[in-house]
């Protein structure tokens, strides 16, 4: 933060899930603590801290319709490149999240989809642990929609999507994080759609997908 500031480079915190946490300590945002450091401004945060979420993740996919945290000239020249891009976001889409926020709806909501999913992330970690090969590995999230799955070294995560797709279960081959290639043989599974039945199914059908890779490309556990 220091040398940011120093050098003038602003820092953009894309948080869109922030408020899904299970477990484990809380982790302030950035922008929390900048604001901290450089002090209060009239009522305006003068910090070098971009901040980004959405309430897509909270609320609704499809209102499409997030928030952003900046200091005042920066906020003034996002508005005039969101005017140029497409005017304003649905005038129905803020005033449906203004009431819902408006008399702590929305904070109730939260902590019912936090239960909702940290159910569903453990089930889906609990079927991991049964049903997938030994040479898997995998991530045991605190928060958020997803977790990160790791095949052995040589293995593609996106021919274990063709099989998969076959048997109607479905995740992001992880090649597509990775900037600067690699990550073929890793992959994102999310948690937070499915019910914990859908889950336990997908999940067993995917193990068989796995196993099956690796006893053809001689992997398999003895």
């Amino acid at each position: 933060q220091g040398l940011a500031d120093k050098y003038g480079v602003p820092i953009v915190e894309d948080d869109p899930y922030g408020q899904l946490r299970y477990e484990g300590e809380h982790i302030r945002s950035v922008v929390s603590l900048d604001s901290e450091f450089h002090g209060p401004n009239g009522g305006h945060y003068s910090g070098n801290v971009i901040y980004l979420s959405t309430f897509s993740k909270l609320l609704a996919p499809g209102l499409r319709l997030a928030w952003v945290i900046a200091p005042p000239e920066v906020i003034r020249r996002l508005v005039m490149a969101k005017q140029a891009a497409d005017l304003h976001t649905a005038s129905f889409n803020q005033y449906v999240a203004h009431e819902v926020a408006k008399d702590g709806f929305l904070d109730e909501h939260v902590k019912y989809i936090r239960q909702v999913y940290k159910e569903r992330r453990d089930t889906m970690l609990e079927m991991m642990d049964e049903m997938f090969p030994p040479e898997m590995q995998w991530t045991r999230p605190q928060g958020g929609m997803f977790l990160w799955g790791i095949m052995p070294e040589g293995m593609d995560a996106a021919d274990a999507l063709k099989i998969a797709i076959e048997r109607k279960v479905a995740f992001v081959p992880g090649a597509a994080f990775h900037a600067t290639g690699g990550g073929a043989n890793t992959m994102r599974i999310n948690f937070s759609y499915s019910s914990p039945d859908t889950i336990r199914e997908g999940i067993t059908r995917m193990g068989g997908v796995l196993k099956e890779l690796l006893h053809k490309n001689g992997n398999g556990h003895k």
